[in-house]
């Protein structure tokens, strides 16, 4: 006895190439989109990615400043100094001293009233970096504190 065996469905070909170029097509572009993306930030100019136009602050950190107000408050902060020239930054880590007495003075020369005003910190901060470059020898045009941020103060209350 001979078995006849049922005649087998063949797929045609192109349904199975059709396929097999989805599937390709498919992983391709999961893995060229993203490059691609890629790819083109790199190119593009972002505006926040422009390191060469703005320098990146240097901050130096001084010990904690502790002065009297010229109304007898006291005062005690923490101010840091961005300071972009090497130079200036290794004058004031030698004489970190001289520097506090100096911030210090800018402290003095204020009353409690004129650190609780509005403006009082920014002029306060004006202040120091304007008497720091006078005593660096730093003039208008030349690289000396850039900017004075005082990062705690501490009002003593009367």
């Amino acid at each position: 006895m001979s078995a006849q065996m049922p005649p087998t469905e063949e797929v045609p070909v192109s349904i199975d190439a059709r396929r097999l170029w989805l599937i390709g097509a498919g992983v391709a572009a999961l893995l060229l989109v993203p490059i691609g993306i890629a790819a083109s930030l790199a190119w593009v100019e972002l505006p926040w990615n422009d390191a060469e136009s703005r320098a990146v602050p240097e901050w130096v950190a001084l010990p904690q400043l502790r002065a009297t107000t010229s109304d007898g408050t006291v005062v005690r902060a923490r101010v840091a100094l961005d300071v972009p020239s090497t130079l200036v930054k290794a004058q004031i880590q030698r004489n970190t001293q001289q520097v506090g007495l100096l911030l210090e003075l800018s402290v003095a020369a204020r009353t409690r009233a004129e650190l609780g005003a509005p403006e009082g910190i920014r002029a306060l901060s004006e202040d120091m970096r304007e008497r720091l470059n006078a005593y660096l020898g730093v003039g208008e045009g030349e690289k000396g504190v850039s900017s004075v941020a005082i990062q705690d103060l501490l009002v003593k209350p009367q």
